[in-house]
């Protein structure tokens, strides 16, 4: 895929072992606040969650910005034995939108990713994308209803509310 730039956009996904309990976006929150900045900065766009004591993530980008990112994550102790489990060259970005995402999981989604972990060959890209996918599609779709419904419920703005303001 040619990017914004004419740039050749390739996708990767690794697992590694977390040195820590981590098993949320909250719990993830330092890493998530130090890869955003960086991401937008570098042009790359990802997903990130952990598992059973497990980072899974999937990151797009140019292909020198994303090895400088996995030496960078080399570096990362909050983190050890991460593998990469395939890379390619995409005809589009999984999520174009986001710099970095933790989304929130249900259970078939991780038990989906369970699945993924346990097995010796690691899985493939799309087979983590898709549950990633989901569960942004599903939060999103809520989001978008909370907006929704907050918004039909805000007070009107009266006559004499808006003659007093300009008064």
């Amino acid at each position: 895929m040619q990017d914004v730039k004419g740039w050749t956009v390739e996708q990767l996904v690794y697992v590694s072992r977390s040195v820590r309990s981590v098993s949320s976006a909250i719990g993830m929150s330092d890493i998530l606040a130090e890869a955003r900045p960086n991401n937008a900065r570098d042009g790359i766009t990802g997903c990130l969650t952990a598992i059973d004591g497990r980072f899974v993530q999937v990151v797009e980008g140019e292909a020198d910005k994303l090895d400088d990112l996995i030496n960078r994550l080399l570096r990362d102790e909050r983190h050890t034995e991460l593998r990469v489990l395939e890379r390619r060259t995409v005809s589009a970005r999984a999520f174009p939108q986001w710099d970095m995402l933790s989304p929130v999981l249900v259970t078939a989604e991780i038990d989906d990713l369970r699945s993924l972990l346990r097995d010796d060959s690691g899985g493939r890209l799309d087979d983590f994308i898709g549950p990633l996918q989901t569960a942004l599609a599903r939060q999103s779709e809520v989001l978008h209803e909370t907006r929704t419904l907050s918004e039909s419920h805000r007070p009107q703005a009266s006559n004499d509310d808006e003659a007093e303001r300009t008064a």
